[in-house]
């Protein structure tokens, strides 16, 4: 057998080149040997294969699962080992109190700070002493404006002895008997006098009080009482008892904080409202609610009374916090709480009204400066348009009247006074009232589908005329 291999020149190179033709082997090239191949076993690395990824994935839940436990246990022991700790103290520490002596300038209150618990112990000295440190306020909005304002507010009674319509009998009934209730209206003759009762806000420092005329009556001297509990003669300016707005001096030489007054185009549907007053006697009671409405057109109850735009809240006010205040967010008075709506009850069910700020001290300056408190009068009968446009429909003009005057006639609908928009028949009526007689206003007027402007110079109202049938 042959076991010498084939001439490789043909078909093998050493440099790795194949060779089309037959070459002269080099003289020291060595003579290849034979080679008996066995087995063949690779020496390098083999080449890395993709991994299962259901493999990785088991692995992976395994590792995920084992931490979680951990961190169970770790957390089931912490409740179990502190149970019995105190819980971290969270001190809320409110803004202070800042009031206004200008009427001019709004109350800056501060936001409150929430401050994070100490990492310090309470002393052994404190720890041993019996006297607990007292609370501080909580961050409610309502403590804010309660501080702001409660100085301002003040609680007026008025001598009964006073009031012409109030009589009371001096003997019991003729048929009363030892032991049988006297009725309510008895007051034997050595009883002190009864007071009528009412709140106020405190106008200016020189010691003017606003409130409702309503609370004054035909008192011509009241007694005042401030948050402080000190008390003081005051005397009765003045009243507008249509608008139901009254004004009170009290010659004092203690230092007063006047309300901070705000106009009622800031005030907003859905915003915060807190009242403070002396409802039943009880001084500076606070509540709180929203503003439930705006411009609302309600029908005052004394002395001929008035349509007025007031503002209206859900918070509670009942009698004795008629002359109060009505205080935004920021301590700022937007009204004088005047009524309430009632379904019969004697309590407040929801329904409380506020004169608008504006309104009040706009009346009260022209009871301080002398002038006129006469409601306007323009002279139309009229009512809300069934279908169509909101606005004031005339129905009828009075003869020889500003409206007459003016070109008004029956079938125009007054969509504006003076810019501001009216919307019903009330509202026409709450804004002309409010109006000085002698001054000129713009009506916007739809007449035949088109927009005409007539000028109305605000007459008096007569005294025989009846406020929900002609304005």
């Amino acid at each position: 057998m042959n076991n010498e291999p084939e001439d490789p020149r043909s078909e093998w190179d050493p440099l790795g080149w194949e060779l089309e033709g037959p070459t002269e082997q080099s003289r020291n090239l060595p003579t290849p040997r034979a080679v008996e191949v066995v087995s063949w076993v690779p020496t390098g690395s083999p080449p890395n294969q993709p991994r299962n990824p259901a493999v990785i994935m088991l692995v992976t839940s395994v590792v995920l699962a084992v931490f979680g436990l951990v961190g169970i246990g770790i957390g089931v022991g912490s409740v179990f080992f502190n149970r019995d700790a105190p819980t971290p103290e969270v001190i809320v520490v409110s803004g202070p109190q800042v009031v206004s002596a200008s009427p001019q300038a709004s109350p800056s209150l501060q936001t409150p700070l929430v401050v994070a618990p100490s990492d310090s112990s309470p002393s052994e000295e404190s720890s041993d002493s019996n006297q607990l440190a007292a609370p501080l306020a909580l961050g409610d909005p309502v403590v804010a404006v309660a501080r702001a304002v409660i100085p301002s507010v003040v609680l007026i009674e008025v001598d009964v002895d006073q009031l012409e319509d109030l009589e009371f009998p001096e003997l019991p009934p003729e048929d009363w008997e030892p032991g049988d209730e006297l009725p309510e209206d008895f007051r034997p003759p050595d009883q002190e006098p009864r007071y009528g009762q009412g709140s106020g806000i405190i106008y200016d420092a020189s010691g003017l009080i606003l409130t409702n005329a309503h609370v004054l009556d035909d008192a011509e001297t009241v007694r005042v009482q401030f948050a402080d509990g000190t008390r003081a003669e005051g005397v009765v300016i003045g009243t507008a008892p249509a608008i139901d707005v009254g004004l009170v001096r009290v010659d004092t030489d203690m230092t007063l904080t006047p309300a901070v007054f705000a106009d009622r185009s800031t005030v907003e549907v859905g915003q915060l409202a807190v009242a403070v007053g002396s409802p039943f006697g009880l001084q500076q009671s606070v509540t709180s609610g929203i503003v439930s409405a705006v411009g609302r057109a309600v029908r005052e109850g004394s002395g001929g009374s008035a349509f007025v735009e007031m503002i209206q809240t859900d918070a509670p006010i009942n009698p004795g916090n008629s002359g109060g205040a009505l205080a935004n967010s920021n301590g700022q008075v937007i009204g004088m709480n005047t009524l309430i709506q009632t379904d019969g009850s004697f309590g407040n069910i929801g329904l409380g009204f506020a004169i608008p700020s504006d309104i009040a001290l706009n009346i009260a300056q022209r009871i301080l400066n002398g002038e006129s408190t006469e409601l306007g009068y323009l002279g139309v009968y009229g009512t809300d348009p069934e279908i169509g446009h909101p606005g004031a429909l005339v129905v009828e003009v009075t003869p020889d009247t500003p409206a007459e005057r003016a070109g008004l006639m029956a079938g125009d609908l007054i969509v504006l006074i003076d810019d501001e928009v009216v919307s019903t028949f009330t509202e026409l009526a709450a804004k002309v009232q409010f109006r000085v007689p002698g001054t000129e206003v713009e009506l916007e007027v739809v007449r035949d589908d088109e927009h005409i402007t007539l000028t109305v110079v605000i007459g008096s109202r007569p005294s025989f005329e009846e406020p929900d049938e002609e304005e």
